[in-house]
């Protein structure tokens, strides 16, 4: 089999990011830091002066922690952002900065020259990888290739002493000659060929490989895909720089999340729109409403996705069947009469792991793993997603003490937290919906409450709309109609 190059979706090549993504001006507005966030896809923002000073730290914290004080996004980003940030000065080695921020428990390190102007934005979760990554890439690589003309004896020894289930014949230079399993060898000693003869005339001369740099998910898939369990990375010149297992990748990325899609709404508001399709399958843009929250599922690491269905429930299935079309996993559960908002969640089998739980009408880019991030660090048992909604109220209002007036408030604008339809559970909280009838993601809340079980809030401050009108299926259309 020939070579095969998955898209490149690695490591970058160095840990420290492209200031020009990670640096915002402390003027602009916090809607502006969250756009630059979600596009630098760092959790975090280095506020500099136009001298290139630093002046402050912005998180995905910090903002959230805001929204939750009321803290309208148009203010300067500024007025919320962490002013002392720790910070390294100088130059400063990956291992000296991961020991900092593991003991500073942070995850962004600014680092500054002598007169404070930012010279680098190191994250630590890129540094940690990439040291685990290299050493051992190294470890592996220096056990596991062997030379041209090595006896069958030795490259046995080298399996046993390896663990790993195949070596790689090299020529000098390290390009790859050919791989030799532990299946080969049996084979070749099932057909009575001498230990004492190379290793050379057994080996797989075309094995997959990979082209360096390759993310796991994308060799993960690559191996599942040949049914292979070892997978060599080479570099632009033939030369093997990391040798990767399936039952390593397997095990590292299997997926923390599954999640839940409530689709079985009639979508009677959105009438005659929905008259034969159902609601979360309507277009935006070039693909249905559904999709996209698939995709964003995916996006941050979610294989296993369940469906409740209801209304016109066969254009859904039909539309994506078992989900390997869009890279994950799909089961379905038909709800004959409607079951509410949670009550649908007793049909499918009781999740082993934490779940997400998604109205079928939400439009959002949260990320689904920093939610569960959240819901970790805050041991709870349900985390229910909120978005800031403003009302503009267009009169003076009065505060009264009986018949004194205590302040006037001319056209005030009232910041309040609303329900953003999406959920983050463990399987503990499936145990407390009833079998058989109507039960809403309130009532679930409301019962997790009086058991005295935590349940926190988590701000959602990317992009959200929920498709339930006229008005907002026509934003959906307009906001990523045209980006699609």
């Amino acid at each position: 089999m020939g070579h095969r190059s998955p898209d490149r979706g690695g490591m970058p090549e160095h840990p420290a990011l492209p200031l020009d993504d990670v640096t915002i001006a402390e003027e602009s507005s916090i809607a502006d830091a969250l756009e630059r966030m979600d596009r630098a896809g760092t959790g975090a923002l280095a506020l500099c002066a136009p001298s290139g000073e630093l002046m402050g730290i912005l998180t995905d914290g910090d903002v959230r922690r805001a929204v939750l004080r009321g803290v309208p996004i148009d203010q300067p980003c500024g007025t919320i952002a962490n002013r002392t940030p720790v910070v390294a000065r100088g130059q400063v080695a990956p291992r000296e900065a991961l020991r900092l921020m593991a003991a500073r428990e942070i995850n962004h390190l600014p680092v500054v020259d002598g007169a404070g102007i930012l010279k680098a934005f190191l994250l630590r979760n890129e540094l940690a990888t990439r040291e685990a990554l290299d050493d051992e890439a190294a470890r592996r690589l220096e056990g596991v290739i062997v030379s041209l003309g090595t006896p069958i004896a030795d490259a046995i020894e080298r399996l046993d002493a390896a663990g790993t289930g195949a070596v790689i014949l090299c020529r000098e230079d390290k390009t790859l000659f050919g791989l030799v399993t532990d299946g080969d060898v049996r084979r070749a000693i099932l057909r009575g060929v001498s230990l004492s003869d190379p290793c050379d005339g057994i080996a797989m001369l075309s094995p997959i490989t990979a082209l360096s740099p390759v993310a796991t998910g994308d060799a993960l898939d690559v191996m599942v895909e040949h049914e292979i369990d070892h997978l060599p990375v080479l570099d632009d010149r033939g030369r093997v720089v990391d040798f990767l297992l399936r039952r390593e990748i397997a095990v590292d990325s299997t997926p923390p999340l599954s999640a839940v899609i409530m689709a079985g709404g009639f979508g009677r508001r959105l009438m005659p729109l929905t008259e034969d399709v159902p609601k979360p399958m309507l277009p935006v843009g070039d693909r249905p409403l559904l999709e996209r929250t698939i995709e964003q599922l995916r996006r941050s690491g979610v294989r296993d996705v369940s469906m409740t269905t209801h209304y016109l429930s066969e254009s859904i299935v039909d539309h994506f069947g078992d989900g390997s079309g869009y890279g994950v996993r799909i089961s379905y559960a038909n709800e004959e009469q409607p079951l509410g908002t949670a009550g649908g969640l007793r049909l499918i089998e009781r999740p082993s792991r934490p779940f997400v739980v998604i109205n079928g009408d939400i439009l959002t880019g949260v990320p689904f793993d920093k939610m569960l991030a959240y819901h970790r660090a805050h041991k709870a048992e349900a985390t229910v997603g909120v978005r800031q909604y403003v009302i503009d109220v267009p009169f003076g209002v009065v505060e009264c003490d009986e018949a004194r007036i205590t302040e006037l408030r001319e056209k005030p604008s009232l910041n309040l937290l609303i329900n953003a339809g999406v959920y983050l559970l463990q399987p503990s909280a499936w145990d407390l919906i009833p079998e058989g009838r109507h039960f809403d993601m309130t009532d679930l809340v409301q019962a997790l409450l009086d058991a005295d079980r935590v349940v926190v809030s988590f701000p959602i401050i990317e992009y959200w709309l929920d498709v339930g009108r006229p008005e907002d299926y026509q934003r959906a259309q307009h906001d990523l109609g045209e980006s699609s």
